[in-house]
């Protein structure tokens, strides 16, 4: 049996996507049954006879118990393992942490040969500040985040670094240590820092945004890629292309040999079997990887394209996911019949 994990406290944006591959994987044929973290720990013996798993969010209950003769474990990685103790993991635990972690992801990147944008990992405020002086623009980001949030743009106004949010624009203070936190019209950011170089196309001295491409890679294949854009550019922070911050998607129907290779390229070094690799390029520059995302505990890749006026079933990522899943070769025989429905 194949099953898509979810946890209970996700249930509102999370369980529409595990229908939509329960769905598909109807129409393909098959069958896949979703249920929560909750219900699968509730029920051992179902749980015993599953034989693959696709995980999406959760966070370990505190207070639901575990199957007889375990202990609670201590990571979500554990409480799988421990409620599924046959099932392989459709992307690895390893995978999902991997995705969560941007640091990692661009050391992973860069370690392979993969081009990213010129990036700084310090914990000294000079070196931010050199490096956001040679590029007049760069984006601190958040080591763990999705959607673009908590990035800030950031460059010098009058000879001091400021930096756009998406809801406010102010002076940046770099920090050996402390909290962040706003004072006034000073946004007092502490170390670790995380800033990327800004890609944008310059041409005659105007700045205009960069395209910013999403792979959708199943099993070694991009099956379809989408832009995301905005209608209107008004202010530094709007050059973050995340859906989640109010850009929207369209499908791009042809891509570049290059941007494929790296596409590819990208989900190998990270180990993912199914997931996104964003791009960004803009004239001659580029492309450059700038996040590779995944379904997982911490995260879900997002299927905000499916409201368009242009998507068709060519465009279902759910569908692929659903077919990988069931073309995968039993790994053993079930003790009994029973069936896919659980609970």
């Amino acid at each position: 049996m194949i099953t898509t994990v979810y946890g209970r406290a996700a249930a509102p944006f999370v369980a529409p996507v595990a229908r939509d591959l329960c769905a598909a994987a109807a129409a393909a044929g098959g069958s896949i049954a979703a249920v929560t973290i909750e219900q699968a720990i509730a029920n051992p013996d179902w749980c015993a006879d599953v034989h693959r798993v696709y995980v999406l969010p959760f966070d370990p209950p505190a207070t639901s118990p575990l199957p007889r003769g375990t202990d609670r474990p201590a990571s979500p990685a554990a409480l799988v393992r421990a409620v599924f103790p046959r099932a392989e993991v459709a992307n690895s635990f390893a995978v999902q942490d991997l995705c969560w972690d941007k640091v990692a992801t661009q050391e992973r990147l860069l370690e392979r040969g993969i081009p990213v944008p010129d990036t700084l990992v310090s914990a000294d405020p000079t070196e931010v500040v050199d490096f956001v002086r040679r590029h007049g623009f760069a984006v601190l980001k958040e080591r763990h985040s999705c959607g673009g949030q908590g990035h800030v743009v950031v460059w010098f106004e009058d000879g001091r670094l400021v930096g756009d949010c998406g809801s406010r624009q102010c002076r940046i203070d770099l920090v050996a240590e402390g909290t962040r936190h706003l004072e006034a019209e000073r946004f007092i950011y502490p170390a670790p820092f995380y800033v990327q170089r800004l890609v944008t196309d310059v041409s005659l001295r105007l700045r205009t945004p960069a395209q910013v491409l999403r792979a959708y890679v199943v099993d070694n294949h991009v099956v379809f890629w989408t832009e995301r854009y905005r209608d209107r550019y008004i202010r530094p922070a709007d050059w973050i292309l995340n859906a989640a911050r109010g850009a929207k998607y369209r499908f791009v129907q042809s891509v570049s040999e290059e941007a494929k290779k790296i596409a590819l390229r990208t989900a190998e070094v990270i180990g993912m079997r199914i997931g996104a690799v964003d791009m960004v390029r803009a004239g001659s520059i580029g492309p450059y990887v700038i996040e590779v995302d995944t379904d997982g505990y911490h995260m879900i890749i997002d299927r905000q394209f499916k409201d368009i006026p242009e998507y068709r079933e060519f465009f279902n990522l759910d569908r692929y996911i659903a077919e990988a899943l069931l073309l995968e070769p039993l790994v053993y025989t079930p003790r009994t019949d029973r069936s896919p429905k659980p609970f």
